[in-house]
Formats: structure tokens, C-alpha cells, sequence
């Protein structure tokens, strides 16, 4: 049965790094499969969609950083397993995604200077 599995998985492009037949009978298997060509991981990143946009002239940029920063660092942690699966760089990701969220570190936010 889990060698059927792991064949159908592999014919639909994916790979199998574990499985096994746990005790109560049941199965299980840790399958990986290729993002699709149109996923949107491989979209041109353009401007930050910057949805809460606040340039360093706004005072509020500091505490905003610190809360979506924290944020950030614990959405990696639970991506990561508490960074034990780790094939990306945690840092460039946060950093990113302060950016997405409050725009460039710009006066005005925005990449015009």
C-alpha cells in the first residue's frame, strides 16, 4: 500500500520523504510537491503593496516596525518548526514583509525620492 502511494505521488510530480504504516493500522506519508508555474511566489514584486503606508516622517513608524517585526518572527517560527526546518532566509523574509506592510524606509514611504 505505501509503495501505491509513493508511486502515485511521484507520477504527479511530487516527491516522498517519508512513509510507513503507524500502529493503529493507518498510514502516513510527508509528500513534496512543485509549486505550480503561475504560483505567485514568481510574480515581479513591483512596488510593496505598502496597505498600511507610513513613511519615517510618521511617529508611529518605530512602534509599528516593532509590532509587525514581531509578528513577522513568530510566523516564521511556526513556518519553520521553530527553525528547525529552515531553507530560507528568516531575515530577508521579515524585512520584507515590514516593507510590503508599511512601504520603504523613506520619508514618505514610497520609493520616490
Amino acid at each position: 500500500m505505501i509503495d501505491d502511494v509513493t508511486d502515485m505521488i511521484e507520477k504527479l510530480g511530487g516527491t516522498v520523504s517519508d512513509a510507513g504504516v503507524l500502529p493503529d493500522g493507518s498510514g502516513f506519508a510527508c509528500a513534496s510537491f512543485p509549486l505550480p508555474e503561475d504560483h505567485w511566489i514568481y510574480q515581479d514584486t513591483g512596488e510593496p503593496p505598502a496597505g498600511m503606508l507610513t513613511g519615517t516622517d510618521d511617529p508611529r513608524r518605530v512602534e509599528l516596525n516593532e509590532i509587525v517585526r514581531e509578528a513577522a518572527e513568530y510566523a516564521v517560527r511556526g513556518a519553520t518548526m521553530n527553525g528547525k526546518e529552515m531553507d530560507f532566509d528568516p531575515d530577508a523574509l521579515v524585512q520584507n514583509m515590514v516593507v510590503g506592510l508599511l512601504g520603504y524606509h523613506t520619508p514618505d514611504g514610497t520609493s520616490k525620492l
